[in-house]
Formats: structure tokens, sequence, C-alpha cells
């Protein structure tokens, strides 16, 4: 996770001092005794100076509360846990804050933290400042329960965070602005790091002599060759093409190979904004999706796995065929190929189903707000938290190591509270910086993170196999990054970046049940491909229309 290069940081602190004159006459000197018993009192008290700055310290320390999703024991080494670790003590450390968890949800039965977040925000028993979804953030606001922190950003961000701010054009702020307040700050982070990647199972590629793909034709030929030329090699047909499970959660490259944008608001031809997954061009991708499972191309038993199962089968050595993230060549990947050597995953662009080229669809960046509780005295602490964040991390004073990522690959990152990345951070900015010092062996213009990507992938270079989910993801060939470093020019971003519409808090859980159920049946064929029609007109009617109404509505007030 990087930032770019040409980033700097000047943290200013201001220290205010108070000093203490005490003038005497000598000819008083009754009067001076009960003087002095009262500036040592004051010299001896706590000094309550607030440095006032980016990065000023609490002195004396004070104690904020909030809440979180928890992390398995795993990505904690040396003893440190979630309540006490290297940014828990740096908090404390540099800016005076102790950081006291009310509680810390557990992520495999609520990953997202949205259940216990929300009977929280129900009871009105909410911490000092944490993360919030769009939902809840529009909840809070309506409920006059979080308070405005537009002073507090224009106050204390620092030029780091503000340039970061601002590599997206303002959109993630401008997300988080309700009638001309800021009343939260969006977790920055890229949109082109989130577009759909097609890997494959190379070593079955060349194992069938097939050549990569240019087109989806190639991909469903490649698909057809896995499921019946016996890649494996074990004499038996239980490989598949496809890895999809029963939320259809994999296929959105395929989708947009078709030019149709699941989950994404895009504009029709007269300017309006329509909702991708109930437009025309979905009715021959699910046709085609139909023809591939009845050719035994997909699982035959995905409408009962979820993306777990699928995980399952790629360690079983059963899939050749994933859409999916960049960061696959880490999980599920590396540990597939652990348990089977051999095994050759390579990213791919997504393909076209005719001459125009594929857009990969990409969602809103923002996933996460920060959020000040109403009245609370010291909602600064939130843009202090990811100045020092973004200082340690990438600053003049930055230990990757120690802050971000351990040598031994514990991923610190995720212990701030609260953290951004840069939207150009990964791509261009880090691709480009490690492939530029791996073709010159110089490293004298990488940051941190960089620097520590650019040896790993040298390392690859020099035959160090655990390297390889680095390589696949930022090297300079045949990884991710490359792939999405040419998706630049192409991507389609959606329209809409409000908060779910008051149509959409009422019905779209119903809305996507039912898309759900329509998709599978049609797939599996049980059900005719003219269900999509079927599907479109219950869409509309059960509340599709309404919210259409509602989005369009936003779009028009932001011009």
């Amino acid at each position: 996770m990087a930032m770019s290069k040409k980033l700097t940081v000047v943290a200013v602190c201001a220290v205010g001092l108070t000093m203490l004159t005490t003038a005497c006459s000598e000819g008083d000197k009754k009067a001076e005794e009960p003087q002095k018993k009262e500036e040592t009192k004051q010299t001896d008290a706590p000094k309550k100076v607030v440095e006032d700055g980016p990065l000023g310290k609490y002195d004396p320390p004070i104690e904020v509360h909030s809440v979180r999703i928890g992390m398995p024991d795993d990505r904690f080494k040396n003893g440190d846990t979630m309540k006490n670790n290297a940014w828990t003590k740096e908090y404390e450390s540099a800016l005076g804050i102790k950081l006291v968890y009310d509680w810390i949800g557990d992520p495999s039965t609520d990953p997202n933290n949205n259940t216990k977040l929300d009977v929280t925000i129900a009871s009105n028993e909410i911490p000092d400042v944490f993360g919030v979804n769009a939902k809840q953030l529009n909840q809070l606001i309506n409920a006059d329960q979080v308070q405005d922190l537009t002073e507090v950003w224009n106050k204390y961000a620092s030029p780091l965070l503000k340039e970061v701010a601002n590599q997206d054009g303002g959109l993630a702020l401008k997300a988080a602005t309700f009638k001309g307040k800021l009343m939260a700050i969006p977790k920055f982070g890229g949109n082109i790091t989130s577009a759909d990647i097609l890997w494959i199972r190379t070593d079955w590629l060349q194992k069938l002599n097939l050549q990569a793909p240019k087109t989806m034709d190639d991909v469903m030929k490649i698909a057809d060759a896995f499921v019946k030329s016996d890649p494996d090699g074990n004499n038996k047909k239980d490989t598949f093409g496809f890895a999809i499970n029963k939320e259809l959660t994999g296929l959105t490259g395929y989708f947009n190979g078709y030019h149709v944008y699941p989950g994404l608001w895009v504009k029709d031809a007269s300017g309006k904004l329509v909702y991708g997954d109930v437009q025309p061009e979905m009715k021959p991708a699910l046709a085609k999706l139909q023809e591939m499972y009845k050719a035994g191309l997909l699982d035959r038993e995905f409408a009962v796995k979820d993306g777990s199962k699928v995980i399952e089968s790629v360690s079983q050595n059963k899939v050749g065929i994933y859409y999916g993230q960049n960061w696959y060549s880490y999980w599920p990947f590396n540990d597939a190929r652990k348990q089977n050597p051999g095994m050759e995953w390579k990213p791919f662009p997504i393909t076209s189903i005719d001459s125009n080229a594929a857009k990969p669809g990409v969602g809103f960046p923002v996933n996460e707000y920060e959020v000040a509780k109403k009245g609370y005295k010291h909602p600064e602490v939130i843009v202090k938290m990811l100045n020092l964040w973004l200082e340690r991390a990438y600053g003049k004073t930055a230990d990757w190591e120690k802050f971000a990522v351990a040598k031994d690959g514990t991923e610190i990152f995720q212990y701030p509270l609260f953290q951004v990345f840069a939207p150009n951070k990964d791509v261009p900015d880090n691709y480009e910086a490690v492939k530029a010092a791996v073709a010159s062996n110089d490293t004298a213009k990488l940051n941190p993170e960089q620097k520590a990507l650019y040896e790993k992938i040298v390392a690859f270079k020099k035959g160090d196999d655990s390297q390889w989910a680095t390589y696949r993801q930022a090297g300079p060939t045949e990884s991710s990054f490359e792939v999405l470093a040419g998706y630049k020019d192409k991507l389609l971003t959606t329209e809409y970046l409000g908060a779910n519409t008051p149509t959409m808090v009422e019905k779209k859980s119903v809305l996507d049940k039912l898309q759900n159920e329509s998709f599978t049946k049609i797939i599996m064929g049980a059900a005719p491909i003219e269900e999509f029609d079927k599907f479109v007109g219950q869409w509309k009617k059960l509340g599709g229309d309404q919210i259409t109404k509602e989005v369009n509505d936003w779009y028009a007030a932001q011009k």
C-alpha cells in the first residue's frame, strides 16, 4: 500500500508557553509569601497545554473512546493486540491520545461491523469518534448525532492529508458534505484498484498449448478446454472454467465485457442515470452464462457455495479462471500454490464480447466515513490521527516496517483506528516508480513503501518464490498493477456518489434478493432467458423506479 513519491509533509506544531512573572515589593514581605506559595502551586500543577496544529500533542493526555471491527489473532505478532500495539502506543506518545475501545466487533460473525454498530447507533450510546458506512452516516446526520467537521478539517488537516484528499478532484469530500457542511472525513482510496482483473491458470494454458485471451470468445474457448481436456491430469472430468459463488459476486469483470455495469449508476443516451443491472445488455450476458452452465463450464453447485467454498475449489485444483481483485495473488492464490506445486496464476485485462473495448466498472471508492459525536470536545482527533498515519508511513519521520508492513509481512497498517490511502498510490504511482527503479537499479527516488516493494520484487527475480504474491501484484511485468495501468483511460465510474436514498434504505435488500434469485434461475436453466424481462418489470414496480427518481434528483442537485 503506497504513497506518491511526490508527496511531502510538514508537521507544524506551535507550542504555547505561559510565563508567570511575579512583581514583589521588598517592603511587603507578608504579601510576598502567599504569592510565592500560589506560584509554586501553579508550577506543580499539570500543564493543560494543547499544541495547536496538525500534530499537536495533548498535555495531559486525553482518553478517546471508539469502536471497531476486530482482526484475527494471527494478524498480530510479538504480543500485540487490538488494544495494545504499535499504533495505540504511538497515539499516546506522539499525540497524547489514550485510545479506548468500548467494544471490538467479531469479524467472523459481523465482518462488515454493521450489525453491532447499527445497534449502538440506535441506542444513541455512540463513542467519541468512529467509522461508519454511507447508510449509517446518513442516519446519524438525520438524527443530529454527529457534528460538523468543516472547521476541524480546515484548521488541522496537514498539507499531505489535503493533497491526498484532492487527488480524486474532491469527490470524496463532496460525498461527505451535507448542506455545505463537512459532516465526516472520508476514508480516501483509489477506485482503479477496485477494478476487476481476469486471473487465469497459466500452467494449464501451457499444458494445453493455449494462448492468452484477447477476446471474450478466447476466454470461452479456454474455459471449455479447462473442462474437457483434463488440465489437472488426473483422468477425471472434475475441473470447471469459471469461479462463481451463490451471490454472483465473481462475475463483475465478465459482465463488463458485455458492457454491463453491476451495482453502478451510469448515464443513458439522454443523460439520465440508470441502474446497470437492469439494462438490456444484461440479457445476452445471462443467456451466455446459461449456455456455459449447461455445457459444464460453471461449477454445477455454485448456487449453494459461498465465497469460502469457492476458495476451497481453488485450493483443490478445480478452477482455471477467476475474475477478481488485484490482490488475489496474496489470497487465495498464494495459499493454493503452496498446496499445489507448479500452480501458476497470472493476471490479464478483461476482454470484450465485440469490437468495442471493455470498460472496467468501478464504484465509489469510499466505504467508510469517520465521524465525531455531537458535542464531543475534541473532534479534531480524527484529523490528527490521519495526519500521524500519513507522517509515520510516508513523511519525514516515516518508518515503514514499524508502522505499515513489518519484515515478516505483518500488516501493521491495519492497526490504526483511522487511516487513508492516496487514490493514485498504487497505480500509477507505486507501479511506475518501482518499475523505473527495477530498470535502473536506482532506489534513490523511492518512498519507504516503494522501496519495500522493490526489494521483494528483486528478490523474486533472483529466485525467492516467497515473494511471488508481491511480484504478481506489483511487478513491472505480468502483474495486476501492469493490467490496472492499462485501464487508465478505460474506467467507467459510477455517477452516483450519495448515501442510500430513502427508498434504497427501505427496499434495496428486497430488490437485491429478487435479482439474485432471478439471475440464478436463469443461469441454471430453471427459468428461460425471458425471465430477465419479467424481473426488470418487477424491479421497477417494487421500488426501482422510485430509487431511480431519487438518484436523478440527487444528480440534478449536484449540477
